[in-house]
């Protein structure tokens, strides 16, 4: 089973209580550290041993939209909770969906130096053919077609096609997340808005839940998706 649900911060909540999930906790992952990502973690954190199985996205400071297969718990209080939802769509083949994916793009390339494969940002990787004067000119094209390549790859293996004209491309930003220890980690996003065609419901009701590109737990992959 799985439970869409939304969730906002109580405006009230205390300081005290919040500190040791943005510092980092029982039961809370200590490193990379990001707030939003332990506010999100302690709503599913019930032991030690928990696996994620869910993934999230931040709509507004502080207030979360949740795909699990458990529903979000909040022993202490912090949070409003909106009654989750079952999410078991019905899809046909051929159905048109809207939908809103912010996601972390990536590419594989071997690194002979370190005998395995890098994740590359799908934008730099395509910036680096251009000399270093040059890329500001062709940045806004490159998140464009390099976002739009990358999708279509996502939706070959997921079971869904979209018209490129009807697919908007937009919000490159790149994150950084402190470590305790070593250099802050570092990701980068793009937002994905506009329809899509159902080619394979089977496949896209399986891989929804698994999410889209990398660092799904840094609130990227949840792929929203609405009637058309």
């Amino acid at each position: 089973m799985l439970y869409f649900s939304r969730v906002s911060l109580k405006k009230e909540a205390s300081l005290s209580a919040l500190a040791p999930l943005l510092l980092g906790g029982a039961g809370v992952e200590s490193e990379p550290r990001q707030p939003a990502h332990h506010l999100v973690w302690y709503l599913f954190a019930d032991g030690p041993e928990r696996q994620r199985d869910f993934l999230w996205r931040e709509t507004d400071p502080g207030v979360f939209l949740l795909l699990s297969f458990r529903p979000p718990r909040d022993p202490h209080g912090l949070f409003d909770i909106a009654e989750p939802k079952p999410f078991a769509p019905e899809l046909e083949t051929g159905e048109p969906l809207i939908f809103s994916l912010r996601a972390n793009p990536v590419v594989r390339r071997r690194d002979n130096a370190r005998g395995r494969s890098i994740k590359h940002d799908v934008v730099m990787d395509q910036l680096r053919a251009y000399a270093q004067g040059k890329r500001a000119r062709h940045r806004l094209d490159l998140v464009r077609t390099s976002g739009i390549d990358w999708l279509k790859r996502q939706g070959d293996k997921a079971g869904f096609d979209f018209q490129v004209n009807e697919v908007s491309v937009d919000g490159y930003s790149t994150h950084r997340i402190a470590r305790k220890n070593g250099p802050a980690m570092a990701f980068s996003t793009l937002d994905f808005e506009g329809a899509l065609t159902v080619t394979d419901p089977k496949r896209l009701l399986a891989v929804l839940p698994k999410g889209f590109g990398a660092s799904k737990a840094y609130g990227c992959g949840l792929m929203l998706i609405r009637r058309a």
